[in-house]
C-alpha cells in the first residue's frame, strides 16, 4: 500500500509540473477571455509562518497558478508574522511599495489593521480564517474591509468535534493529549476547535469537567484532568516556536496517551508523538500525505490550497474599481467555506490530488474569471459567494466532472 501511494504521489507531482508549464485552462476549455484592465496590481499577503505547510500550499497556488493565469497580478508576501507590531509594520511598508490590498491569513487586532489600511487607501481581506462576531462587526461598515472567507465559528467547532468522534468511534483508548495551539492567545479558530473536542469528549464519557470548557480551552498552561475513565491533557502554544515545542514535548513525555488531537499542524512534535495515533485540523498537504501513508496520521480535517481562489477574485474586483459592487447592503461580506476530512490514506490521496493538482484543481481560471468584473461585466456578489460556498468535495467533483 505504501509503495502504491508513493508511486501515485510521484505521478501526481509530475502531472502537476507539466500542467503548470502548459497554462491554466482544463483540456478542451474555450479560449480565455481578455481582461478589460491589464494594469499591474500588487496584492500583499500576510502570513503567520512561511514554513507552515498550509501557507506553502496557498503560496504555490497564488504565486504559481494565479500569477500565471492572471498576469495583471503580483503578490508581495510578508515574512512570518509573530506580533501585531510586525503585522502593522508590514502593512505600512507594503503600502509604501504600492500594494493596493491585503489578503491576510491571520489577524491579531482587526480594527488596527483595517484602520491602517484605510489610512493608506488599501483593502484588507481575511482570505481564510475566523474571527469573533464582535471583531468582525467592529469593522464591517468600513469600506476598506472587504470581508472574511473561512469556516466560521460553527465549522471550526465541528472540526474539533469530528476529530474527537473519530477516535471515540475507533475505540482508540481513553487517554487524550490535546494540542490547543493559540486558543489561549485569542486565536478564535484554535479556541473553537478545542471547544469542539472537549464538548464531544465530555458528552461521550458523561463527565463534568471541574472548570468550564471555555476556561479549559483558553488555558495558558498545560493541565491534566483525570475523570472516571477519561484522561485529558490540554497543552497550549504555537509548537512551531521553540519554547512552546519544548513545553509540549515535556508535557507529553510525562504521561501515557492513546491519541493526540491537534488543532494546528503538529510540526516537530511528530518525533515526540511517535506511533501514537494522531488527528489534526490542518490542510491537505504533502507532509500530511506522507504521515497518513506511514499510518501515524489517522484523521485529517483540513482546508486545501485552491480554496482561496474566490477570496482572490473578490480582492481583484476591489483593486480594479469594483469594491462597492461586492458588499452586502454596504457591509463587508462573510463567506462560509467548510473543511474536508479523511480517515485513511486512500481517501486522503484522492482529495489531495483534486485539491492541489495544477492540471485539475478545485478553483481554476474558468471558475474565477466568471466572477471577476474585468473578465465578465455581469459578475456579481451572489455568483461569487455561490462559487466560494461550492467548496465541498462533492461540489468540486461535480465542477471538475470527476466521478460526480
Amino acid at each position: 500500500m505504501k509503495r502504491l501511494l508513493s508511486l501515485l504521489l510521484a505521478l501526481f507531482l509530475c502531472l502537476s509540473l507539466a500542467a503548470c508549464a502548459g497554462g491554466g485552462g482544463q483540456p478542451g476549455s474555450p479560449e480565455k477571455p481578455v481582461p478589460t484592465d491589464t494594469t499591474l496590481h500588487t496584492i500583499g499577503v500576510i502570513v503567520y509562518n512561511t514554513g507552515d505547510e498550509e501557507v506553502i500550499g496557498f503560496r504555490e497556488y497564488l504565486q504559481g497558478y494565479i500569477e500565471s493565469n492572471f498576469p495583471m497580478v503580483r503578490f508581495l508576501y510578508s515574512d512570518s508574522i509573530q506580533t501585531e507590531e510586525e503585522e502593522l509594520a508590514f502593512i505600512q511598508s507594503a503600502c509604501d511599495r504600492g500594494v493596493e490590498g491585503f489578503m491576510s491569513f491571520l489577524s491579531r487586532d482587526l480594527q488596527a489593521e483595517v484602520a491602517l489600511c484605510e489610512q493608506n487607501h488599501a483593502y484588507y481581506l481575511l482570505a481564510s480564517g475566523t474571527v469573533s462576531d464582535e471583531d468582525f462587526d467592529a469593522v464591517a461598515d468600513n469600506p476598506w474591509f472587504l470581508g472574511m472567507f473561512g469556516p466560521g465559528q460553527p465549522f471550526e467547532f465541528q472540526a474539533g468535534a469530528d476529530m474527537a468522534r473519530y477516535f471515540l468511534r475507533e475505540k482508540t483508548g481513553n487517554r487524550y493529549f490535546i494540542l490547543s495551539g493559540g486558543a489561549s492567545l485569542g486565536n478564535e479558530m484554535h479556541y473553537q476547535r478545542t471547544m469542539g473536542i472537549l464538548d464531544t469528549l465530555a458528552a461521550a464519557y458523561g463527565v463534568n469537567f471541574p472548570q468550564s470548557r471555555q476556561e479549559l480551552a483558553a488555558s495558558a498552561e498545560p493541565l491534566t484532568l483525570e475523570l472516571d475513565k477519561l484522561t485529558v491533557t490540554i497543552c497550549p502554544g504555537y509548537i512551531s516556536r521553540e519554547e512552546s515545542l519544548k513545553t509540549a514535548e515535556e508535557t507529553y513525555a510525562a504521561g501515557t496517551y492513546d491519541a493526540v488531537l491537534s488543532v494546528l499542524p503538529p510540526a516537530d512534535m511528530i518525533s515526540a508523538i511517535g506511533d501514537t495515533p494522531l488527528g489534526v485540523v490542518d490542510s491537505y498537504n504533502t507532509r500530511n500525505l506522507q504521515l497518513s501513508t506511514d499510518g501515524v496520521l489517522k484523521f485529517v480535517v483540513g482546508k486545501y490550497s485552491s480554496m482561496i481562489g474566490p477570496s482572490f477574485a473578490l480582492m481583484l474586483n476591489a483593486v480594479t474599481g469594483h469594491a462597492s459592487e461586492f458588499r452586502d447592503k454596504g457591509r463587508a461580506i462573510q463567506v462560509t467555506q467548510g473543511f474536508w476530512n479523511s480517515d485513511g490514506p486512500e481517501d486522503y490521496l484522492e482529495k489531495y490530488s483534486l485539491s492541489s493538482s495544477a492540471a485539475m484543481n478545485a478553483y481554476n481560471f474558468d471558475d474565477l474569471s466568471k466572477v471577476i468584473c474585468i473578465y465578465n461585466a455581469d459578475a456579481n456578489l451572489n455568483e461569487l459567494v455561490a462559487l466560494a460556498e461550492a467548496c465541498s468535495y462533492r461540489a468540486v467533483q461535480a465542477r471538475r466532472s470527476v466521478n460526480p
